[in-house]
């Protein structure tokens, strides 16, 4: 069962590490995204999560118009998080701000690619997230192009398929499996009340192997 929109919400009390934490708790490959996958602009605040709506994309020497990609924008569904992946890196940009403004406007509340990304002041000003390796003016055609959608991906050592469940802070991205999400979700709210009362314990001037000890949190 897919997670409610409710749920997603509620990732605004958790934090990347913590769900990296409890994956390895619970004996879950933590499918963190590469280091370099970052928001940018970097924004300390930031935390979003959605249902994944990956996307291919293949590297080319030859013009191939946008048509497919043009195809992907307009399909996107609600609460997505788009993830464009491409084989390789084509030193272009695999996101902008047109794409920004029409994923917005479908519903999508984030995106996530493992190359560039351009149009930064037409994505500030639509305050949609946007997570990259790096910023890149270079337009894709003729390096690369929207080769499938809505399909599964492998991005880094990280396979992810429609409907997993990704979750992006100022820390970087993590994915939660479909198949996984109850249970993580059930102890990331019991580790969420550890890690409140562990911190009030500490400003309280609590000793730290005692209250690890009391809530198995540090």
């Amino acid at each position: 069962m897919l997670p409610t929109k409710q749920q997603l919400e509620s990732f605004d009390d958790f934090f990347t590490p913590l769900v990296s934490d409890v994956m390895d708790r619970l004996g879950i490959p933590s499918h963190v995204l590469p280091h370099n996958i970052q928001a940018i602009p970097f924004n300390p605040s930031l935390k979003i999560a959605g249902l994944a709506f990956p996307c291919r994309v293949t590297p080319t020497t030859e013009y191939v118009e946008i048509n497919k990609l043009l195809e992907m924008v307009d399909t996107i569904p609600q609460n997505a998080f788009v993830i464009v992946a491409a084989d390789e890196d084509i030193d272009a940009a695999l996101w902008g701000g047109l794409m920004s403004t029409r994923a917005k406007a479908r519903g999508a509340v984030a995106a996530a690619v493992n190359g560039g990304i351009r149009d930064f002041e037409q994505i500030d000003m639509l305050d949609f997230p946007v997570f990259g390796a790096y910023r890149c003016i270079k337009d894709i055609r003729r390096r690369g192009y929207m080769a499938e959608y809505n399909t599964t991906v492998n991005f880094g050592e990280v396979t992810i398929r429609p409907n997993d469940i990704v979750f992006g802070d100022a820390n970087g991205v993590v994915v939660i499996p479909q198949e996984h999400f109850d249970i993580v979700y059930a102890e990331l709210m019991k580790s969420l009340e550890g890690e409140r009362r562990t911190a009030s314990g500490l400003i309280e001037g609590r000793d730290a192997r005692e209250l690890f000890t009391e809530f198995e949190t540090f």
